[in-house]
């Protein structure tokens, strides 16, 4: 997951569990040639139950066409080739449909329910009705070509009926889109519907919002003002949004009067489903620490799941900081709820180490225990390097997204260590290890008398305002000292 929820109830955690997305591929590479360029031609209906993909493959046919996760396999209905008077079914196996056969330049056909996905209990991860409107995770419905070229390319173009609109899901200009790597390699989410799509300019970046499903109490205006105010806010870790562009998916919901769960897709651009209350207030949705949490997520590559620590952490520490650093809320309550947070993660877990429980969170629902301890972990690191001198995590951060982020595959969480070692002087890998190898959330005594943080009798969270204290408080949770213009957004089009 690239971002779940941290305050749910029990019920709401299983959920959260449930959708957790996928990865890179599972599917094992098969000889033959590779494919380098090849184009999609796709067609949805307007009951929005079932898409019909051309693939067109530019010289030799590759082996095999495959789904990029295994789920997908499961709503193939048909797939045909080459197109033609002469069509005919392609064998198959559990996996693959078998191409090598076909003569250079061919074209074949596949047919994906979709119905049939948003029927199952994958959730906003797997498809998802909207009132009227989809939301179908290309795990349910791309397939490519295997093996690929590391510099494969692919174009698309949709055929839609009318009125019927998809989110912006790839680059594109005013004919197609275009996939890279990340495409096949990474999970994705569109939405295909009768919506809006605004384009929304923030500090570096351009968030092009889908409004999906029946209208919100507060309306579009005031929704995507404030996700705005939330990107505006994970602006404030770098001095611009983590990425250039985005897409964002704003999904009703009447689980929460604000905001209960996000997640974030990597594809060849980001995606990020957010849940959000269809009575929420716009004061309260802003304040809300789900959009800052989801969008703070594109500031670090994208990390093996079986390190969660590390991505959901800083999240987390972030979601909490960057809200203070907006005056989403006041840097008190920022402390406090990551205070809050800590305790929680102490309670939380199943008495391992925190490197096992990561490991096995998806399994043991040790979500508390992970997310907060990877906070405390970050939290404990910013405050080192600050008291040091003139760096910072956000400093650190900076160097490990310039170097490493958009890759197509997972980065192993040592790499990462490794790479924020080496832009802390080795601060960040010395807090860290002392928390894998722990079952105890790391300690935090000597980072809470550096911030002049203490418990009262009552167990509330005490302020010193000695002027050492009360400054460190205050560069954590001020804003830099600039951010980037605001660029202009318009059709996404425009923008290939």
């Amino acid at each position: 997951m690239r971002g779940e929820g941290l305050a749910l109830s029990t019920g709401s955690w299983a959920l959260a569990c449930c959708l957790a997305s996928c990865g890179g591929l599972a599917l094992g590479a098969e000889r033959g040639p590779e494919a380098r360029a090849w184009r999609y031609e796709l067609r949805i209906d307007d009951a929005l139950s079932r898409l019909e993909v051309d693939v067109c493959f530019e010289g030799p046919a590759p082996p095999v066409l495959a789904p990029i996760d295994r789920r997908g396999r499961r709503f193939l209905r048909s797939a045909d080739g080459p197109l033609g008077p002469d069509a005919a079914p392609l064998p198959r196996d559990a996996d693959v449909v078998f191409t090598a056969h076909l003569p250079p330049d061919a074209c074949v056909r596949y047919v994906v329910d979709l119905d049939a996905a948003a029927r199952q209990r994958g959730g906003i991860t797997g498809a998802y009705r909207v009132g009227d409107d989809l939301i179908a995770s290309t795990t349910v419905w791309l397939w490519a070509p295997r093996p690929r070229a590391p510099d494969a390319r692919a174009s698309a173009r949709f055929t839609l009926p009318e009125g019927v609109v998809v989110s912006p899901l790839w680059p594109r200009d005013a004919e197609r889109w275009y996939l890279d790597a990340r495409a096949f390699e990474l999970e994705a989410f569109a939405a295909f519907g009768r919506f809006e799509v605004r384009h929304v300019g923030v500090p570096g970046a351009c968030l092009h919002v889908s409004l999906l499903g029946r209208r919100v109490a507060m309306g579009h205006d005031a929704l995507s003002a404030s996700l705005a105010r939330s990107a505006g806010a994970a602006a404030l870790l770098f001095g611009r949004f983590p990425v250039s562009e985005a897409s964002i998916l704003a999904v009703p919901t009447p689980l929460s009067t604000t905001s209960p769960f996000g997640v974030v897709g990597r594809g060849t651009l980001p995606t990020v489903a957010i849940l959000v209350g269809e009575q929420a207030a716009p004061e309260r949705l802003e304040r809300a620490w789900v959009p800052v949490h989801e969008f703070s997520h594109l500031a670090v590559p994208l990390i093996e799941r079986d390190d969660a620590w590390l991505s959901e952490g800083l999240a987390t520490y972030y979601q909490e900081i960057l809200r203070a650093r907006a005056g989403l809320i006041a840097p008190e309550e920022a402390w406090r709820n990551l205070d809050d947070g800590f305790a929680r993660g102490r309670a939380g877990g199943t008495g391992r180490s925190l490197a096992d429980e990561s490991r096995d969170m998806r399994r043991t629902a040790a979500y508390r225990r992970v997310y907060w301890a990877g906070a405390a972990i970050a939290l404990a690191a910013d405050v080192e390097l600050r008291a040091r001198g003139a760096r910072s995590l956000d400093d650190a951060l900076a160097e490990l997204h310039a170097c490493c982020h958009g890759g197509a595959r997972p980065m192993p969480g040592r790499d990462a260590i490794e790479r924020l070692d080496a832009a802390s002087d080795g601060v960040f890998g010395r807090v860290a290890r002392a928390a894998l190898g722990s079952s105890e959330l790391l300690p935090l005594e000597r980072t809470y008398r550096r911030l002049g943080l203490s418990h009262r009798a009552d167990g509330s969270l005490a302020f010193d305002d000695a002027p050492d204290a009360r400054a460190l408080r205050d560069a954590i949770t001020s804003p830099p000292a600039a951010l980037d213009d605001v660029p202009p957004c318009g059709p996404w089009y425009a923008r290939p």
